[in-house]
């Protein structure tokens, strides 16, 4: 992991408000983007406060538990962090419509937008599917393409890679046709 980085994590960890304003600093719009996939648009900034919440929680616990060793494994684990509070959240939101009680139409709604378990399995083993390929990559065609996955756009995944935008867009279309490549050798074996 860079040294910048683990600095930053550690001094976060030490509790020093320089260090956590720099924390915020670097990673609030990758932390608000990742909520933004998760939450509706009135539920972010306050989403947003309670991944907050939860890094700052037992004196940045979950800080000191990374024990990655690059900055785009810390970026995906922080994103899982904001993607898991966002899942939390929902779930919230959804027992407290419940129990206000939301109309006919609203309910019907939400049973057809239910998913079926069997489609939900199926989605589940094809990306499982993806991520195998996947791992059969060098490690940068396969940051690039878990970002992307992720919902990252190339602006952002530049951003989080230190690298110019065009050297993303490059490495991402030589890391798609190094994939296409392993899927078909698979598919012909």
């Amino acid at each position: 992991m860079s040294e910048d980085i683990r600095k930053l994590l550690d001094e976060c960890s030490l509790a020093k408000e320089s260090a956590w304003k720099s924390f915020i600093d670097k990673f609030h719009k990758l932390i608000s983007g990742t909520v933004a996939h998760y939450v509706p648009e009135a539920e972010i900034a306050d989403t947003v406060q309670l991944v907050y919440i939860r890094i700052t929680h037992n004196s940045f616990a979950l800080l000191r538990r990374f024990k990655g060793d690059s900055y785009p494994a810390f970026i995906i684990y922080l994103s899982e962090i904001a993607k898991n509070v966002s899942l939390s959240q929902t779930r919230v939101l959804r027992r407290i419509d419940f129990r206000e009680g939301i109309g006919l139409d609203a309910t019907i709604d939400i049973l057809d937008e239910r998913a079926i378990p069997e489609n939900v399995y199926f989605e589940l083993e094809e990306q499982n599917e993806i991520y195998k390929y996947i791992a059969k990559l060098d490690e940068p065609s396969r940051e690039i393409l878990v970002l992307r996955l992720r919902g990252h756009k190339f602006k952002d995944i530049a951003e989080i890679l230190e690298v110019p935008l065009g050297t993303v867009l490059a490495r991402a279309n030589r890391a798609k046709e190094k994939l296409k490549k392993i899927v078909q050798k698979e598919i012909n074996t």
